[in-house]
C-alpha cells in the first residue's frame, strides 16, 4: 500500500547509520536535512529519524524530531503519546479489553469495511450453500471482535436458506472478547444461536482444541476479519493448511499493509507503519467522543501495535500485516485457489482493506 523507491531507501539508510553510530542530535538533524530533498514525502525524513530515536529510548530527541513533522497524523499522535506516557512502550495489550474496539467500530473505516465484508459474505453464501447435515449449520469466526459484525452477516445468510438455528465457533486469545462476542450474537441473531468459544491464538491452537472443532464439522465457512495477521508468513501457510481440515471455504478480510517481511528499523517498514497507522487513526480522531476515550482507543490499539512493530525484531512482533500480493502467494502455497481481491475500503484509489476467498477442492 505504502512503498518507497529504492533510491529513497538508500538515502534514508544514511539516517539509520548515523543513529546506529550514536551521534548527537544536531548531527543527526544535519543528515536529515541532506536526505530530505531526495524524498517525495519530505516530512518522512523526520518521522523515520524520530521512530529510530524512540526505539533506542532517546525519547527527548525523538520528541524534537516528531515535532518537526507534526502536521502528519502519525507524528502528531506519537508526539502526544510520548509526552503522556514518557516511553516508547505499549500502553497495554491490544484488545485485552473490548473498550478500545467498541470505540474503533464507530469509525467510517470500520463501517465501510464492515458493510463490504457483510456484502461479500452474503455473495459467497448465495453461491455456496451449506452442506446438508443433521447437525446445525456451523461457521467458524477467527477474531470476532465484539461479535457485532458476526451477528450482522449471520442474519443475512440465514435468510437465504431459512435456517432454524446456527452454531458459531469463536476463536480469540482474549476471554473478554469471546464473552462479549458470544453475548452479542445470542442477543442480536434472529434465530437460535449456539456458540463455542476457544481461547487461543489460531497459530497456537492445541490438539484438544482442534478436536473440539472437528467434532462440530462440517463447517460451512471460516471467517477471518482482520484477525490472522498476528503471525509471520512462515506461520500463515501452515495455519491455512490446518484450516483446510475444518472447511473448504476460508473468507479473509485484511488490511493491505507491508509489515511482515521488512526487517526492524528498515525505512520500508517504518514508512508503511507510519502511513498505514496514520491513515487508520484519522477516523478515530474524527469521532465525537471524549478526549479520554479517544486516547484509550489510540493508545491501546493503533499506537500500541505501531510501537510493537517498530521496536521489536521481526520474530517478536505481534502484528505481521501482509500485502494482497503476498496473501495470494500464501494462499497458493497452502493449497487454495484464490478469488480476486475485492476492496472494502479504498484509499487514494488503492485497496486499504480488502476481502478475498480461499477455496479448497479437497480437504
Amino acid at each position: 500500500m505504502f512503498f518507497l523507491k529504492e533510491s529513497e531507501i538508500k538515502h534514508l539508510n544514511s539516517i539509520k547509520e548515523a543513529i546506529d553510530n550514536g551521534i548527537i542530535f544536531d548531527e543527526i538533524l544535519k543528515v536529515c536535512e541532506q536526505v530530505k530533498p531526495q524524498l517525495a514525502d519530505k516530512g518522512f525524513t523526520y518521522t523515520y529519524a524520530a521512530c529510530l530515536l524512540a526505539s533506542k529510548d532517546r525519547i527527548d530527541e525523538s520528541l524534537k524530531m516528531f515535532s518537526l513533522n507534526k502536521e502528519d497524523t502519525f507524528c502528531s499522535i506519537m508526539y502526544d503519546y510520548l509526552k503522556d506516557v514518557g516511553s516508547f512502550e505499549m500502553a497495554g495489550k491490544v484488545f485485552n479489553s473490548a473498550a478500545p474496539y467498541d470505540i474503533y467500530i464507530q469509525t467510517e473505516l470500520y463501517k465501510k469495511h464492515q458493510a463490504g465484508t457483510v456484502k461479500n459474505i452474503l455473495n459467497f453464501a448465495k453461491n455456496n450453500p451449506p452442506q446438508q447435515s443433521d447437525t446445525p449449520v456451523t461457521i467458524m469466526d477467527i477474531g470476532p471482535g465484539n461479535g457485532v459484525l458476526t451477528a450482522q452477516f449471520v442474519n443475512k445468510i440465514v435468510k437465504l436458506y431459512k435456517l432454524k438455528s446456527i452454531r458459531i465457533i469463536f476463536i480469540d486469545p482474549f476471554e473478554d472478547m469471546l464473552k462479549t462476542a458470544s453475548e452479542n450474537c445470542k442477543k442480536h441473531i434472529d434465530i437460535e444461536c449456539e456458540t463455542i468459544s476457544i481461547c487461543c491464538r489460531i497459530q497456537e491452537i492445541t490438539k484438544e482444541q482442534i478436536e473440539v472443532i472437528k467434532q462440530n464439522t462440517p463447517i460451512w465457512f471460516i471467517n477471518a476479519a482482520i484477525s490472522v495477521h498476528h503471525m509471520p508468513k512462515e506461520e500463515k501457510i501452515p495455519m491455512l493448511k490446518l484450516m483446510r481440515e475444518f472447511s473448504l471455504n476460508f473468507i479473509l478480510t485484511e488490511v493491505n499493509w507491508n509489515h511482515d517481511l521488512p526487517e526492524k528499523d528498515s525505512p520500508e517498514l517504518i514508512y508503511s507503519v507510519a502511513n498505514s497507522y496514520g491513515t487508520f487513526s484519522k477516523g478515530i480522531l474524527e469521532l465525537s467522543v471524549s478526549v479520554e476515550d479517544r486516547k484509550l482507543c489510540l493508545y491501546h490499539f493503533p499506537i500500541a501495535e505501531a510501537i510493537n512493530i517498530i521496536k521489536q525484531d521481526r520474530p517478536n512482533r505481534i502484528d505481521y500485516h501482509t500485502t494482497i500480493e503476498e496473501w495470494q502467494n500464501i494462499g497458493h502455497e497452502a493449497g487454495y485457489e484464490n478469488s480476486d481481491p475485492i476492496t472494502t475500503y479504498p484509499y487514494k484509489g488503492r485497496p486499504f482493506v480488502f476481502v478475498m476467498e480461499f477455496k479448497s477442492g479437497i480437504r
